[in-house]
C-alpha cells in the first residue's frame, strides 16, 4: 500500500511542481480559452472524438479571434482556428512557428529525432525538404504519372470485380502506388510484408501519441527513470517498439540496395537519390537521409488518400446529380477518342477538379493538422506565447468556416467552379495540405492520385445508395473517425457498370499491360 502511495504521490508531486514553475514563468497574458482547473487543465472536458469541432466552439465562445489557448496536464497548446492566423504566424512567423513539438513518448522513447514529422527545423530538416522538392516538384511528379493511370485502372477493375470490397481495395491502391514510388517495389497482396511495416509508424503513432494515455508526457522527468523501475513499463515498451520501428524501415532501403546491385532496380525516389549522390557521396550519413526521406513517403501520403477517395464515393453516392455532371465531363473528354482519362487531361475537367477540392473541403482527410511548436517566445495581437508551446492548425475549423465557405456542412462543387461575375471562394488546397516550412511535400503527387482515381471511376462505375429489403434507399449516417487522418465511417453502398465500354477499355488495357 505504501509503494503504491508513494508510485503514484511522486508524478503528481513533480507534476504540481511543473505547473507552478510554468505560471512563475509567464511573461505575460496568454491567448484566451477555456480556463480548466489547476493543474490538469481542460483535462476534464476535453472530447474524446472530432476534438476539432469543439476546439472551434471554444473560438466563438473565447472571443471569435481565429486563435485559442489552453492549459492540459501542464502542457500548453495554442489552437489555431482561421486561415488568416495561421498565414500571420506558420507563414510569416515561419521562423519562429516550423519547429515540431517533440514529445517524451512518441518522439524521445521511441527515439524519432530523425524522422520528417518529429524533426526539429534543422539542416537535416531542410535537406530532406530538398530531397523531397527534387522528387516531388510539380514537374517531377509526371515521372510517376503512368504508374497513377495504371494502377487507378487497375483499383476501378477491382471494384468492379468485388465492389463490397471496396474499402480495402483502396487501402491496397494506395500502398501499391506509395510502395513503387519509394522503392520501386511490387507489393505481393493483401498482407505484403513491406506494406505491413509501412503501416506499423502509423499505427503506434497513434497510440504513442493518445493526448492523456502516458504520464510521461505531463511529467517528462519520467523519462528517466530506469526501465527496471516499478511502473516504469512505459520505458520498456517504448524500446521495444523503438527498436521495431527502425529495424522494420532498413528491410524495404536495403532491398533497394540490392536490387541496385543486382542491376534489376525499377527506378523509384529511393534509387534516384543513391544515383545522384554517386559512389563517393554515397556517406553513411547520407544514407540514413535517405533511410529516413523515403521512410516517410507511406506515411505522408497512403493514409490521406484513402480517406479522400472513400470519401468521395460517398459523396457520389449521395449527390447524384454531382456524379453525372463529372461523368458528363469525363465523357467529353476522352469518348470521341473511345480511350480512358489521364492526367493529361486534367486541364481540360475543370468541374471534376472542383469535386476534388470539394471533397478535400468537405472530407477535410486530416482535421487537425501536424503540431508545431514555437522556438521563441512570441506575442501576437497582445497575447503572450512562449517557446515550445505546441501549436496546432484546426484545419477543419478553416475549411468549414461560414464566412470563407457559406453554408459550409453542404458539399458543393459549384463554390470553386469559375463563372463570369462569381467570386470564386478560397481554393481549400491552401489549407489541408499545411502551411509555411511544414507544408506537405507530397501535394502535387497526393493530389494527382486522388484526381486520376477519380476520373478513371467516374469514366466505368455508378455508385449509388444501396437499397433495403423492402427496395428503398439506405440513408447512411455522416460520421468520421478520430484520429491525425480521419475517414467516413463505413457505409452501405451500390456500384454498377456505366452503360458504356468505359470498364471494358479498363480491362483490356490491364491485359495489354500484362502481356
Amino acid at each position: 500500500m505504501a509503494i503504491a502511495f508513494i508510485n503514484l504521490a511522486l508524478p503528481l508531486a513533480l507534476l504540481v511542481i511543473g505547473a507552478i514553475v510554468t505560471l512563475r514563468r509567464s511573461k505575460g497574458k496568454y491567448p484566451p480559452g477555456p480556463p480548466g482547473i489547476p493543474i490538469f487543465g481542460v483535462a476534464k472536458e476535453h472530447p474524446r472524438t472530432e476534438f476539432w469541432k469543439k476546439y472551434a466552439k471554444w473560438g466563438a465562445q473565447y472571443g471569435n479571434l481565429g486563435f485559442i489557448s489552453f492549459q492540459i496536464l501542464g502542457r500548453r497548446r495554442v489552437i489555431i482556428n482561421s486561415a488568416a492566423v495561421a498565414e500571420d504566424l506558420l507563414l510569416r512567423r515561419s521562423a519562429i512557428y516550423s519547429d515540431r513539438p517533440f514529445p517524451p513518448m512518441s518522439g524521445e522513447l521511441l527515439r524519432r529525432e530523425r524522422s520528417l514529422f518529429y524533426c526539429s527545423y534543422n539542416e537535416r530538416f531542410k535537406t530532406y525538404r530538398k530531397l523531397f522538392h527534387q522528387g516531388f516538384n510539380p514537374g517531377a511528379i509526371q515521372n510517376y504519372w503512368e504508374l497513377l493511370q495504371s494502377e487507378a485502372r487497375i483499383l476501378v477493375a477491382n471494384v468492379y470485380k468485388s465492389p463490397e470490397k471496396m474499402p480495402e481495395l483502396l487501402k491496397g491502391n494506395a500502398g501499391a502506388v506509395t510502395m513503387k514510388i519509394a522503392y520501386g517495389y511490387t507489393i505481393s497482396g493483401e498482407n505484403d510484408p513491406f506494406v505491413l511495416m509501412a503501416e506499423e509508424p502509423i499505427r503506434l503513432a497513434s497510440i504513442a501519441s493518445a493526448p492523456g494515455r502516458w504520464l510521461v508526457d505531463s511529467i517528462p522527468a519520467l523519462k528517466y527513470v530506469p526501465s527496471w523501475f516499478p511502473g516504469a513499463g512505459f520505458k520498456r515498451q517504448a524500446k521495444i517498439w523503438a527498436d521495431k520501428l527502425y529495424n522494420d524501415s532498413l528491410q524495404p532501403h536495403n532491398w533497394v540496395k540490392q536490387q541496385m546491385q543486382a542491376g534489376t532496380a525499377v527506378p523509384s525516389f529511393t534509387s534516384r537519390l543513391f544515383e545522384a549522390a554517386g559512389p563517393e557521396g554515397l556517406t553513411p550519413e547520407y544514407d540514413d537521409i535517405v533511410l529516413w526521406t523515403a521512410g516517410a513517403i507511406y506515411a505522408a501520403g497512403a493514409d490521406t488518400i484513402v480517406a479522400s477517395v472513400k470519401a468521395f464515393y460517398f459523396l457520389m453516392m449521395m449527390h447524384p446529380d454531382v456524379q453525372k455532371r463529372a461523368q458528363a465531363e469525363v465523357d467529353s473528354v476522352i469518348a470521341k477518342e473511345n480511350r480512358l482519362p489521364t492526367l493529361h487531361d486534367r486541364p481540360h475537367m475543370p468541374y471534376v477538379d472542383a469535386v476534388l477540392q470539394e471533397v478535400l473541403r468537405w472530407a477535410t482527410p486530416a482535421p487537425i493538422g501536424l503540431p508545431h511548436a514555437t522556438s521563441a517566445d512570441d506575442r501576437y495581437q497582445g497575447y503572450y506565447i512562449p517557446a515550445k508551446t505546441t501549436i496546432i492548425p484546426n484545419i477543419w475549423a478553416m475549411t468549414h468556416d461560414a464566412e470563407q465557405y457559406p453554408d459550409p456542412l453542404t458539399f458543393n462543387p459549384e463554390r470553386f467552379v469559375k463563372q463570369p461575375g462569381d467570386t470564386v471562394q478560397r481554393d481549400p488546397r491552401q489549407l489541408v495540405f499545411g502551411f509555411g516550412r511544414r507544408m506537405c511535400p507530397g501535394q502535387y503527387v497526393g493530389e494527382a492520385s486522388i484526381f486520376i482515381q477519380m476520373a478513371t471511376t467516374l469514366a466505368a462505375l455508378d455508385i449509388s445508395k444501396a437499397l433495403d429489403d423492402d427496395g428503398r434507399p439506405i440513408e447512411p449516417e455522416v460520421v468520421f473517425t478520430t484520429a491525425l487522418v480521419s475517414h467516413i465511417h463505413p457505409f452501405k453502398y451500390s456500384i454498377k457498370v456505366r452503360e458504356n465500354n468505359g470498364i471494358a477499355l479498363i480491362l483490356q488495357d490491364i491485359a495489354a499491360r500484362e502481356n
